[in-house]
């Protein structure tokens, strides 16, 4: 079999089960000019504050939250993994990376975590403005769509930030960059009522 169709064969293997995770959920409440508003639905995530560059810290913090889902909690339960891991910096220059819990679960059904750098926060209700796009997890590539969607923002009359921008990425590390889907989500409140 030649190479190229080996390595499709492996990508679409390893793809299937990619997509089937778990996504948080979301109402689409308008879509113009590659930018959607979304309400996302409260939703459980466990959350790591680390320190570095843009690039490291995704790692680092999946060393910690990692291990959580892998066991690593009082109850020694594993939890499915979900998607997309977030990552967003602090006014501090730290990083606080997340990941969703399944939806199945709550706060109280939950295990607690082992190491005191992992928490647990319920995420209420909130609007974002999103802008999707693809390719590798450069510091560079993410600015670029960040300021593409702030700009979109100002320009929105009934819309504005209203917190910190927010990285999203939806595949893992095995995933080709070209493939890779990634997300921009700034919170946002209407403007008008």
């Amino acid at each position: 079999m030649p190479m190229w169709r080996t390595l499709f064969a492996l990508l679409i293997l390893t793809a299937g089960p990619a997509m089937a995770i778990e996504k948080p959920s979301f109402d689409v409440i308008s879509s113009a000019n590659d930018v959607e508003i979304r309400l996302y639905h409260p939703a459980i995530l466990a959350q790591t504050q680390v320190s570095g560059d843009f690039k490291q810290v995704g790692s680092d913090a999946f060393q910690k939250l990692g291990g959580y889902i892998f066991g690593q909690n009082v109850t020694d339960e594993k939890i499915a993994m979900t998607a997309p891991v977030t990552q967003t910096q602090s006014p501090d220059g730290t990083y606080l990376v997340s990941f969703f819990m399944p939806s199945k679960h709550s706060l109280d059904t939950l295990p607690n975590p082992t190491d005191a750098a992992v928490t647990m926060i319920e995420m209420p209700e909130t609007y974002f403005a999103v802008t999707r796009y693809r390719g590798g997890w450069s510091h560079e590539k993410y600015l670029d769509n960040e300021l593409r969607l702030k700009a979109a923002i100002d320009a929105m009359p009934d819309w504005e930030a209203a917190g910190e921008p927010v990285w999203a990425r939806y595949d893992p590390p095995i995933m080709p960059s070209f493939f890779r889907t990634n997300e921009v989500l700034i919170p946002v409140r209407q403007t008008q009522p």
